[in-house]
């Protein structure tokens, strides 16, 4: 309900706990008491008598107090530990009442003392938090009010909710909020309500690094979650995933934040004066000026961009988001391909990025045109996100690239037209993501092998693309095995076939290839495995988590020592399997992180 969101949300406090203080009071002390005193109400009524019906009534009484405390204690914050003691001669004397229930008397004047002790808990909690209001209504009527009721009451009408005396309390806890875990949640108003798609983490993550709020993407799935744990931001399960990747902000909340931001000059709508502007369809499609002071330039809904004149003048821009920050599914991109593009003119202004010599973050995700990076990328030495996902015309890198040695975050996947990697990018020994490495082509001169990630000793996810044309060294796929830290891995295999007599599309045939896995694997995704079976591969077996889609494969084999606790089987039309078998084989799979899609042979 609204009034549980409520209450959740004034319980933060300032310090990232695992368990909010309220919840702790709530569980610790509140509900054991009025466990207890439903105890006394039993012996009591067990005792019957006409001398005891005051004690039944004046117990009544305490259980409606308690409750209603409990209600609102959850907006406990700084004064928490305080309150909390006031508890403890109250917990003293209905034990005092509970030790001796022979003697029935004795509990009417250890229900006197928890009466008193209680009222004096109201006098802190309505000093500490003005909300006597809400104790005096409950006194009134004689009963706590209902969820609805007290939804309802937090609007005035033609008042936005925000102005209630609750939505001021959480402003002020906004306030409180540490600077930097503040301006991570004041990103997230810049997005539009997205209902059930949600804001990737990843893209929060990445801006929060840019803006210099995290140091690093472990950094910033603590505060991520911090954010949940507070309540501020709702999490989007997904489905066979035990893993949050997406959220939302729900609008009520949505509003508030962006009075707040708005307020704190954190965002403004005049691009002209902002430290943080944003782009979207509403506005002039005419090349926009900036503040030389702004800080981030943010592509929110805008397809075509026309980059203007003095755009990157601003020695203190640090985010730069032109490309697309949404992800669309293939189907998406088949359905509307306009959906995930944005079309920007003006490309030789990127010439003029040597001048934002504190960029961390850049994106240019989606954007056409883009046929090759600029030189001046090689002065961004402060860079540590570069995103060049789906861009479709980009053929070849500069090997200014491989100048940035405070690069973490690498993405190149979706871009089909490279034919190789520029040698050299072992010198990004900070590199901990990399995304699209090809695999060069016989048309690649002098390229970058597989052997130079070997450098990368903090190389956590990789994923290589091996094209039709491809043209690997005789042992390159052997190197993988030395890739210690790496974690996640993924191939995409655009060879259709191996068959022996068939013409191969490359000079290498796949089934000479030879292959090793990092030893410290988690998560392996294949996408258009070549071969029918692992027995000619390198068998995954000590992997948790197993994704294949699409490729020739036909069995999993009925080895029972796997190791996987996660499967996703997809658009695998060979493969010939059934449920019994996978369940032999795969003793530590759960159904729920199980997907078997469009496997038209999978028996179940």
């Amino acid at each position: 309900s609204l009034l549980h969101l409520f209450t959740a949300l004034v319980t933060m406090s300032t310090g990232a706990r695992g368990k909010s203080a309220s919840q702790g009071l709530d569980d610790e002390v509140l509900v054991p008491l009025l466990a207890r005193l439903t105890t006394l109400k039993n012996i009591l009524a067990s005792a019957g008598g006409t001398s005891n019906s005051e004690s039944r009534a004046l117990l009544e009484k305490i259980q409606q107090e308690m409750a209603q405390l409990k209600s609102i204690v959850g907006r406990i914050d700084d004064t928490e530990k305080e309150i909390r003691y006031s508890f403890d001669p109250v917990e003293r004397h209905i034990n005092d009442a509970l030790r001796d229930v022979a003697e029935v008397n004795w509990i009417h004047p250890k229900l006197r003392a928890v009466e008193a002790e209680m009222k004096a808990i109201r006098v802190k909690m309505h000093e500490a938090y003005n909300i006597a209001s809400d104790c005096q209504q409950e006194r009134e009527d004689g009963r706590a009010p209902s969820p609805q009721a007290s939804a309802s009451s937090l609007t005035v009408e033609g008042t936005k909710i925000w102005k209630s005396p609750q939505m001021r309390h959480i402003r002020l806890v906004v306030g409180w909020l540490e600077e930097r875990l503040r301006g991570c949640l004041l990103c997230l108003v810049a997005f539009p309500g997205e209902g059930a798609t949600g804001i990737k983490k990843r893209t929060l993550v990445h801006w929060w690094i840019g803006e210099g709020f995290v140091e690093s993407p472990e950094e910033g799935n603590i505060r991520f979650k911090e954010l949940v744990d507070k309540g501020f931001i709702t999490p989007l399960p997904k489905v066979h995933c035990h893993e949050i990747h997406r959220c939302k902000l729900l609008p009520w909340l949505r509003d508030l934040l962006r009075d707040i931001a708005k307020s704190n000059f954190f965002l403004d709508v005049d691009l002209n004066m902002s430290r943080r502007a944003f782009l979207s369809s509403r506005k002039t499609m005419s090349p926009i000026k900036f503040s030389p002071k702004v800080r981030t330039i943010f592509n929110i809904s805008q397809k075509y961009v026309q980059l203007g004149e003095g755009w990157f003048a601003g020695k203190e821009l640090r985010t730069l988001q032109l490309g697309q920050w949404r992800e669309s599914t293939p189907s998406d991109q088949i359905a509307d391909p306009n959906q995930s593009h944005v079309e920007v003119s003006g490309t030789e202004r990127f010439e003029e990025l040597d001048k934002c010599c504190k960029l961390r973050y850049v994106s240019f995700r989606g954007i056409s045109r883009i046929e090759t990076l600029p030189r001046s990328i090689r002065k961004l030495r402060e860079l540590v996100v570069l995103h060049l996902r789906a861009c479709h015309d980009l053929e070849k890198l500069r090997q200014g690239i491989t100048k940035l040695d405070r690069l973490e975050y690498l993405d190149l996947s979706e871009c089909h037209l490279l034919i190789g990697m520029p040698k050299g990018i072992g010198r990004l020994t900070r590199l901990e993501v990399l995304k699209g490495f090809v695999i060069a082509n016989f048309n690649c001169k002098d390229p970058c092998r597989l052997d130079e990630l070997t450098k990368l000793s903090r190389l956590k996810k990789l994923s290589i693309t091996i094209s039709k044309m491809a043209a690997p060294a005789a042992d390159e796929f052997k190197k993988l095995g030395e890739l210690k830290a790496l974690k996640s891995l993924a191939i995409v295999w655009g060879v259709q076939s191996s068959a022996v007599g068939q013409e191969s599309p490359s000079p290498f045939t796949i089934a000479k290839m030879e292959f090793a896995l990092p030893p410290g694997l988690e998560k392996l995704d294949l996408r258009g495995f070549p071969q029918p079976n692992f027995e000619r591969w390198v068998r995954p077996k000590h992997v948790k988590k197993l994704y294949i889609r699409g490729g020739k494969l036909s069995t999993l084999g009925d080895d029972e020592d796997w190791e996987v606790e996660v499967l996703h089987l997809r658009f695998l039309k060979d493969l010939h399997y059934d449920l019994d078998r996978l369940g032999r084989s795969f003793r530590k799979l759960t159904s729920y992180f199980l997907l078997i899609h469009e496997c038209p042979n999978f028996r179940t």
